[in-house]
């Protein structure tokens, strides 16, 4: 029951966050779930691993970007132990990684060495032609394209994902 009572805490969060942009109440919410969930199911369950990652994404859109890393840090060790290194979820972790160290603290060299580290995952655990291992190597492309501004990477990048170059979005 107590479980549940989380359950509704981080819907309301999510509703907060994602369809009104009211991200201080949400983040209230998506706190209350995470404090509860740890409480009754414990750091390593999956839905403690999902509010943890909620408090990372709206404390990203909120722009506090040194503690969005460090609730996706923790997500990332649970997850690697409980889920595995190359489990989606726990990719998609270190995608929003790559995101904060680039967009909000300004680390190229972290943001490109999550961003491969995904990658790597992805190709790994589903394959080159899967739908998150495109997005990833499109993020990677446009990082390397117009953050890093490296034309020899960007191009041996293509190289690897030639379907980068179908929806190119300005990678040409």
């Amino acid at each position: 029951e107590e479980a549940v009572t989380y359950d509704i805490a981080n819907s309301l969060g999510v509703v907060l966050d994602k369809r009104k942009g009211k991200y201080e109440e949400a983040k209230v919410f998506y706190l209350a779930a995470l404090e509860g969930q740890r409480r009754v199911l414990g750091e390593e369950h999956k839905k403690t691993l999902d509010s943890l990652n909620n408090m990372g994404v709206i404390l990203a859109m909120m722009k506090d970007y040194g503690e969005a890393l460090s609730y996706y840090q923790q997500v990332k060790r649970v997850g690697e132990k409980v889920i595995g290194k190359s489990h989606p979820d726990t990719l998609g972790t270190i995608m929003n990684m790559a995101a904060v160290y680039g967009d909000g603290l300004g680390d190229k060299v972290k943001e490109e060495e999550m961003y491969m580290l995904a990658l790597d995952g992805y190709e790994r655990s589903l394959g080159k032609e899967h739908e998150d291992t495109k997005r990833c190597a499109r993020n990677m492309a446009i990082f390397l394209c117009w953050k890093l501004r490296s034309k020899e990477k960007t191009q041996a990048h293509i190289k690897e994902y030639p379907a980068l170059l179908k929806d190119s979005g300005g990678l040409e």
